[in-house]
């Protein structure tokens, strides 16, 4: 008689036993960190490659944004920029008449000089074409500064130009709709032909190889976990079997909440919960919105 209620005490453990192992320690939801692609010009949508559930690979181009209107505003820069450069004024050249007046005085003086030095000539023509000379060098410089001058305020005529090419030039790369991530187009928000503001949503994408689960815990279990720590977390595969996947705390909530709507059942609609977020390397099974049951490694 001992003997058999000491076994169904044990097997009566052995069931408890198997019961705890099989009874998740919280419920989540499957998740995957998205991005928001937006427009960072204004226009009319000329082309658009985008349908929800496409895979989309980074740097891929997806769309157009007409840029009739900046081409031509580029061709106006452009041509306004080649019109400054040819009026530049050509200082060597236009200092070269002077310089050529003044060495020809110069060879002058030199023969002058010798004249008056043997007496064949008047000091008075030397003192001539000495004052000859120095007007000549008032106006070389009178004339390298007003050319000077002249240049600079081309040049920065032509810079102010210049810069505004750039920027339009930017505004027309930036007009090519450009997915910035490898992921999945889970949103599309936009169509083709349709004129959007800078800032506007175009599509959503959601990365495809990092998901994660939104789990909620219960404050008696939240002080066996910490961050860091790998547990497992079991998905429905749709044929009474579950699938398993390691996965890392990565969050842990400072305050409680009431379990989420999205998680309620008829048990937990007032029990105040910590929120968890839990990193999974997905396989290509996990989809958003999957309900998760996550087991703590630590418990058993």
């Amino acid at each position: 008689m001992r003997r058999n209620i000491l076994l169904i005490l044990i097997a009566v453990a052995a069931t408890l036993s198997c019961g705890r192992n099989n009874t998740p320690d919280a419920y989540g939801i499957v998740g995957f960190e998205s991005y928001t692609v937006a427009s960072s010009e204004a226009g009319q949508i000329v082309a658009l490659d985008v349908t929800e559930g496409a895979v989309l690979e980074k740097d891929d181009v997806v769309g157009l944004i007409d840029t009739t209107r900046l081409s031509l505003q580029l061709n106006a820069l452009v041509s306004q920029a080649a019109h400054l450069r040819n009026t530049l004024p050509n200082v060597g050249k236009q200092v070269d008449v002077l310089m050529r007046q003044k060495e020809s005085l110069e060879n002058e003086k030199s023969k002058v000089t010798v004249l008056v030095e043997r007496g064949s000539a008047s000091s008075k023509q030397l003192d001539r074409i000495n004052d000859e000379i120095s007007v000549l060098d008032s106006q070389i410089a009178a004339l390298k500064s007003s050319l000077s001058r002249e240049n600079s305020q081309i040049l920065s005529s032509l810079s102010a130009l210049e810069a505004q090419a750039s920027i339009v030039r930017d505004q027309i790369a930036k007009s090519s709709i450009v997915n910035p991530e490898n992921g999945v187009v889970t949103a599309k928000y936009v169509t083709i032909h349709e004129f959007i503001a800078p800032g506007q949503p175009i599509y959503r994408l959601a990365d495809n190889t990092n998901a994660f689960v939104d789990a909620w815990f219960e404050g008696g279990i939240l002080s066996t976990i910490k961050l860091g720590d790998n547990v497992t977390v079991k998905i429905d595969d749709g044929v009474n079997n579950m699938r398993s996947y390691t996965g890392r705390v990565t969050y842990i909530a400072e305050n409680a909440e009431y379990t989420p709507t999205k998680v309620q059942t008829r048990d937990t609609r007032t029990t105040m919960v910590y929120h968890v977020r839990i990193e999974l390397i997905s396989d290509g099974y996990l989809k958003s919105g999957m309900p998760a049951e996550i087991y703590l490694d630590s418990i058993k």
